[in-house]
């Protein structure tokens, strides 16, 4: 019988965290925000609840992921709490629900890995910029609200896309 090598599993785990827990409710979740500009609690809650139990049971099953996993929901947590006071004190700049999406995307990315999380936060910088220049453009008026969880939510994936240009520009890859 062929042994499987554990830094396959400690790659392929999350990743099939991302595309079978992660997903689908993602989909879902950037669909509505897409069309009414809001992101039900009872879909992020879902969300959230699914992947952190889910990573939860990958820390118990590969004892070498634990350290990273909890670095992942300590991250989550600190960042989400920023997200929320950063939508408390100035609705404007985030709404209150792509604040409460926040943690399950930086949990997500970082499960994935250092760099991911980093891709991840740089290219949901760029590609929300980006867009709003878009809307500001297409609509000829600056401060035209725009859904922004779409281009949150796909966080994780950008990251993924984004963690080579991370490594080679720390010198790590």
């Amino acid at each position: 019988m062929a042994s499987v090598d554990p830094a396959s599993v400690t790659t392929l785990l999350p990743l099939a965290v991302l595309g079978l827990v992660y997903l689908p409710p993602a989909l879902v979740l950037a669909w509505v925000d897409g069309r009414e500009h809001r992101l039900p609690n009872r879909w992020v809650g879902g969300l959230t609840l699914a992947v952190s139990a889910a990573l939860a049971g990958v820390a118990l099953a590969v004892p070498a992921l634990r350290e990273e996993l909890r670095t992942a929901a300590v991250l989550a947590l600190l960042l989400g709490l920023g997200a929320i006071l950063l939508a408390l004190i100035a609705p404007p700049l985030l709404g209150m629900g792509d604040a409460k999406t926040v943690p399950v995307v930086v949990l997500m990315s970082t499960a994935l890995g250092g760099e991911v999380l980093l891709g991840a936060l740089l290219g949901i910088a760029v590609l929300s910029g980006a867009a709003g220049a878009v809307v500001m453009v297409l609509t000829r008026r600056a401060g035209v609200r725009f859904a922004v969880g779409p281009v949150l939510l796909a966080g994780p994936f950008l990251g993924l896309l984004g963690a080579p240009l991370v490594r080679a520009a720390l010198g790590t890859g």
